[in-house]
């Protein structure tokens, strides 16, 4: 699936960036979410590389650029990020990624199939 030879390490570079575009307002985060999933996800981009992050911002509709850059080079969306994982930790439990909780409490831990998730989710 990856044909690159730098798979991200890590994805915080995206996950800075899309708490910036949140600033901006919570559609704009909701289109920068799915296009950094699609960007990583089907398109093979480096989320873990900030340029190529910026690229993928860079190419939504309705983003102040200049605002986001700003924010994203001063770090801005990072307290953000890192109070999500505190929550996901203390309010719910989840140590691994992926984790999917569902609204009884039960979890889905690490990929599985779409049929497990069909059937923790009863559908």
């Amino acid at each position: 699936m990856w044909a690159r030879d730098d798979y991200p390490a890590w994805s915080m570079p995206a996950l800075d960036a899309a708490k910036c575009v949140a600033l901006q307002g919570m559609e704009l985060f909701e289109a920068a979410h799915l296009a950094l999933y699609r960007a990583f996800f089907t398109d093979g981009v480096n989320i873990g590389r900030p340029e190529e992050v910026i690229e993928v911002i860079g190419g939504l509709g309705g983003v102040d650029r200049r605002r986001f850059l700003e924010d994203y080079e001063s770090g801005r969306g990072r307290q953000a990020v890192l109070d999500d994982y505190q929550a996901a930790l203390s309010q719910h439990g989840v140590r691994a990624i992926p984790t999917v909780v569902t609204p009884d409490g039960r979890r889905v831990i690490g990929a599985v199939s779409l049929a497990e998730y069909q059937r923790v989710l009863g559908i």
